[in-house]
């Protein structure tokens, strides 16, 4: 799937959660790892790595996965998300998988530069929340993409049956609706996401399945049903360059990332335009 996977650190324990289902990740893809730690100036580079490989040892990574470790420090160009970016651009194949948040002592601000990154890139991220977990071996099992009825949400499609081929999961397509509205019957609201399920299925010669979710509170019904079908992966599309609040399924999408029990694929369609 990948050729590699980059891990941005910034010298805090929070940041380095995203080690874990990256590891994972790069063993299913039989990719390489690289931890890459930001730093402001040059003659932070040689400390900084230093830092960077004694919390390495200290993650609790089996010795197999630890020997693929690259460790990479780079000096901030233009900001910190210009220059993770960069150096996904640089190696054809790579996939950024950081935590939502964390401080430390270099010029990263590891999770507030998650938005800024999918304005950079036009592949996916994968983002590790506070209460995700982070120590399953595989992403087999169920993968959860949102749908919401626009055309933004339903370019995660096509992603989500390709990792779940590549990661031998079953995608979920789920549509949470408001219970408040009642303008649709039961029998039109699970026509959608069934229509759309036998398409990918269709399309992808794999098995997909879809589920309608009522709810107020779009991303604790997601999380609470990933955690109910000890999903994998979410899979949601978003608007990395204008904001978040723009399009109903990325309006949700950092909140997902706050309460989902597994890591979030955050997809921004490249077509988006500001």
């Amino acid at each position: 799937m990948f050729k590699r996977v980059i891990v941005p650190v910034d010298g805090s324990d929070f940041s380095w959660r995203a080690l874990g289902p990256a590891a994972a990740l790069a063993r299913q893809s039989d990719a390489a790892l690289e931890v890459l730690q930001v730093v402001t100036l040059p003659d932070d580079a040689g400390p900084a790595e230093q830092i960077v490989r004694e919390q390495l040892g200290e993650t609790g990574v089996d010795a197999e996965m630890l020997a693929r470790v690259q460790v990479v420090i780079e000096t901030m160009g233009d900001n910190v998300a210009s220059t993770i970016a960069q150096r996904a651009v640089d190696h054809e194949g790579s996939i950024v998988v950081m935590s939502s948040v964390g401080r430390g002592r270099s010029a990263a601000l590891i999770g507030s530069i998650a938005e800024e990154l999918l304005g950079l890139l036009f592949g996916p991220i994968m983002v590790v929340g506070p209460e995700a977990r982070i120590d399953r071996p595989d992403f087999r099992g169920s993968l959860v993409v949102t749908v919401d009825g626009s055309t933004t949400s339903e370019s995660a499609l096509g992603l989500a049956a390709a990792w779940g081929i590549g990661l031998e999961a079953t995608p979920w397509i789920t549509l949470v609706l408001d219970p408040g509205d009642a303008s649709a019957s039961d029998i039109d609201e699970s026509s959608y996401p069934n229509r759309l399920a036998q398409r990918l299925s269709a399309e992808s010669n794999h098995p997909v399945e879809f589920e309608v979710l009522r709810d107020s509170n779009p991303a604790n019904s997601i999380a609470e049903f990933a955690e109910t079908n000890d999903a994998s992966l979410i899979i949601t599309s978003t608007h990395g360059r204008t904001g978040l609040a723009r399009i109903r399924a990325g309006s949700v999408a950092m909140n997902i990332v706050r309460r989902a029990p597994c890591p979030v694929v955050l997809n921004r369609p490249p077509d988006l335009s500001d």
